[in-house]
């Protein structure tokens, strides 16, 4: 028997912002970081909560790490909200997330939930029960996961990411395309999350980079903010797999954004994966088979399931050239002596990743190793 949950309830389209008023007459902590509480789109957001008390937590940092949570945590006990409105990209999702399953752990629940309004299009967070924290001290990332922390409410509002960067909008682009792709081959994969990942895919296809190359094309920006949001929904209810998996490793120990890590792991997983290297077309794997048939939903051309395998990395590599990205983590920034002697440490903190229980091939860490030597 499979399990599929639709919790969040979606505002978007023109003045999705104004689903705001239904918090009118209550208490409200605002989370979000410092430049974002000083921008426009503060403004507007203020405009639509001008009936309720508002308090900004507004010390939301990138990658937060547990002191952030706890900072929340202390603003949201001298306040003792109805709801908080967490605005911003997957930092101040993932802070206000932390912070309130904390809250309802001490006694304190949300009778007006928790409201998300995404300023970037990836991280999916704004429907789905994880999230990300950095231990301060090691800065290895726990991924978090809760049915408590499920937003009651996502505002996808276009006109939140018309002014993201070209890099932050490829890096995010790029998370959102490996969370349907992972979530299509995951081990929770259904027909519902394959719905939603194939047309997450080609919504990104067809968007994705006309945002990096115009960041004012509001058609485009409109489409990749759907489409990060049905990834988001897919993985939510199918898993993940060892992209996030290495991906979090890497990243608690190297500075390079998730996005672009996943990019750079990507095609070398499905590779591993499906195991195309040196079979025979009538040799493929049912796995293997789950690539090809999402390669065919984008409509890539190819004689063979195994060619369609390899079209579906292709048009990664593709997708990653045009954005931008790097192909290696070298390329990325991170020293490749530094990198080879970190890896039997990444490959064991890599399988003990929640995210890496949801792979549609079990793993070792000599599987996880190899393919970390392949990334320099």
């Amino acid at each position: 028997m499979h399990r599929f949950q639709l919790t969040t309830t979606l505002y978007y389209g023109p003045d999705a912002l104004s689903a705001l008023n239904e918090l009118a007459g209550r208490r409200v902590l605002l989370v979000t970081d410092a430049f974002l509480a000083s921008s426009d789109l503060m403004t507007q957001v203020r405009t639509q909560l001008r009936d309720a008390e508002v308090e900004v937590f507004d010390s939301v940092r990138p990658n937060p790490d547990i002191n952030a949570v706890t900072d929340g945590l202390r603003s949201f006990l001298g306040f003792l909200p109805d709801a908080i409105v967490a605005l911003g990209g997957g930092s101040p999702i993932d802070t206000a997330k932390a912070v309130r399953k904390l809250a309802l752990e001490q006694g304190h629940d949300l009778p007006a939930g928790l409201v998300v309004i995404p300023t970037t299009s990836g991280s999916g967070s704004e429907v789905t029960s994880f999230a990300v924290v950095t231990d301060a001290e090691s800065h290895a990332k726990l991924p978090l996961t809760s049915v408590d922390m499920l937003p009651e409410i996502a505002i996808l509002d276009a006109e939140a990411v018309l002014t993201a960067p070209p890099r932050l909008t490829a890096d995010s682009g790029m998370d959102a395309v490996s969370h349907a792709i992972e979530a299509y081959v995951a081990t929770g994969a259904n027909v519902f999350s394959d719905a939603l990942a194939e047309k997450a895919l080609r919504l990104a296809d067809a968007a994705l980079v006309r945002c990096f190359t115009d960041g004012s094309d509001a058609e485009a920006r409109e489409q990749q903010h759907a489409a990060a949001t049905m990834a988001g929904i897919a993985f939510q209810n199918a898993g993940l797999g060892i992209v996030h998996g290495l991906s979090h490793a890497i990243g608690g120990s190297f500075k390079v954004a998730h996005g672009r890590l996943n990019g750079i792991l990507l095609p070398h997983v499905i590779a591993f994966n499906a195991g195309t290297l040196g079979l025979r077309p009538q040799d493929l794997t049912d796995v293997a088979r789950r690539y090809a048939a999402l390669a065919a939903a984008l409509g890539l051309q190819a004689s063979n399931e195994r060619n369609r395998v390899l079209a579906l990395s292709g048009w990664v590599e593709r997708l990653r050239r045009n954005l931008d990205m790097p192909a290696t983590v070298t390329a990325a920034g991170v020293d490749r002596s530094e990198f080879l002697a970190a890896v039997p440490a990444l490959a064991a903190t890599a399988l003990a990743d929640f995210c890496t229980s949801g792979n549609p091939v079990a793993v070792t860490e000599a599987d996880l190793a190899g393919i970390l030597r392949h990334l320099v």
